[in-house]
């Protein structure tokens, strides 16, 4: 077989998994199936990245796969996420603009914030969740702008998401307008669900552009027009992108598994990046009169009980608390315990 797909091959298998048809009548898109391949290749590597992010962070098997990309549906997003959903509206900045959409439904969100804060999926959904699944994608964007950043050649950005809740019956976004993709969610032990993503014709203009700068133009076999990738590319790609099953006796398997170990070395990159690490002994409130008159010999008043443990911040967020020690006539502290997964999430505002 040869290693190039031709348009009639690609053309076939875009419409065996839905990806082709008509465009809802919603945008001035004069070949959907190339808009929904340029779109798939970007959000694959959104899909990539959470999944590596995720696993890491609840530590347990999870994966991201896009299921299917079409024109926004109202009846599609009902079908696949029947009960009550979030609205993530997450921003890009930089080589594109805008916003595009994550619905996720809130029993969703309860399982990934639960895992998150060290329970066990089980919780109840709270509003206190919201902050946690904001967080937690806050870190996959930080990782997909990093790698399209890459790509592109130019810099993209991400801001604050925002997490509100979302009424399909009373959308403050039209389904037609958007483009949507379908990604399945599965999470070990937790069972699957979906998520969909939702990106406005502006955005998906903007994104679809920039594929075709990075795909086009290459005499050496590259399909400009859909995919962007040879085969043996896209094998090499899926080597990278792969979760494996480790069999009894050590080896890769089938399926599903763990981190691949392109995606460990990726992990593995950040290892040797240098924190600001501080000790905070306790603080005071005065007023400038106050602080005008200090002088040496002053005394200054700590809010912290003598004998309390100071706290210990990496980035000025406070990670764990610990009494002080001296070690060969410098200060030092121990650690007697570690803040919990929920009240850094509550610092976060």
């Amino acid at each position: 077989m040869s290693d190039i797909l031709s348009q009639d091959q690609i053309d076939a298998l875009l419409n065996s998994q839905g990806f082709g048809g008509d465009d809802g009548g919603g945008g001035a898109v004069t070949d959907p199936s190339d808009v929904f391949s340029a779109l798939l290749q970007v959000y694959d590597i959104f899909c990539e990245q959470a999944a590596t992010v995720i696993s890491t962070v609840l530590n347990k098997k999870v994966t991201y796969t896009t299921e299917l990309c079409e024109v926004g549906s109202k009846d599609t997003v009902a079908e696949k996420l029947p009960s009550v959903m979030l609205l993530l509206k997450v921003p890009l900045k930089g080589e594109v603009e805008g916003l595009f959409y994550i619905l996720i439904e809130k029993k969703n969100v309860a399982i990934l914030s639960d895992l998150m804060m060290m329970g066990d999926g089980t919780a109840e959904y709270s509003e206190d969740h919201k902050d946690a699944v904001a967080e937690l994608f806050n870190q996959v964007m930080g990782a997909f702008t990093n790698t399209v950043s890459g790509e592109w050649g130019g810099s993209v950005n991400t801001d604050t998401i925002e997490v509100e809740e979302f009424d399909p019956d009373a959308p403050s976004l039209k389904f037609e307008e958007h483009e949507m993709i379908l990604v399945s969610q599965g999470i070990e032990e937790m069972g699957d669900s979906f998520i969909t993503i939702l990106i406005p014709r502006d955005l998906s203009s903007q994104i679809i552009d920039k594929v075709s700068v990075t795909t086009g133009g290459d005499d050496t076999g590259v399909m400009a027009d859909s995919v962007g990738l040879n085969v043996s590319e896209l094998d090499d790609l899926a080597g990278v992108t792969a979760f494996s099953e480790p069999s009894s006796s050590g080896g890769g398997g089938g399926g599903f598994g763990m981190l691949s170990s392109a995606s460990q070395q990726n992990i593995e990159m950040l290892l040797d990046i240098d924190l600001d690490v501080s000790i905070e002994l306790g603080n005071s409130m005065l007023s400038i009169k106050r602080i005008l008159e200090l002088a040496p010999g002053s005394i200054v008043e700590l809010e912290r009980m003598a004998g309390e443990p100071v706290d210990l911040l990496v980035n000025n967020k406070v990670v764990a608390k610990g009494e002080v020690v001296v070690i060969d006539e410098n200060f030092g502290i121990r650690i007697v315990s570690l803040v919990s997964p929920e009240e850094r999430i509550r610092s976060l505002r």
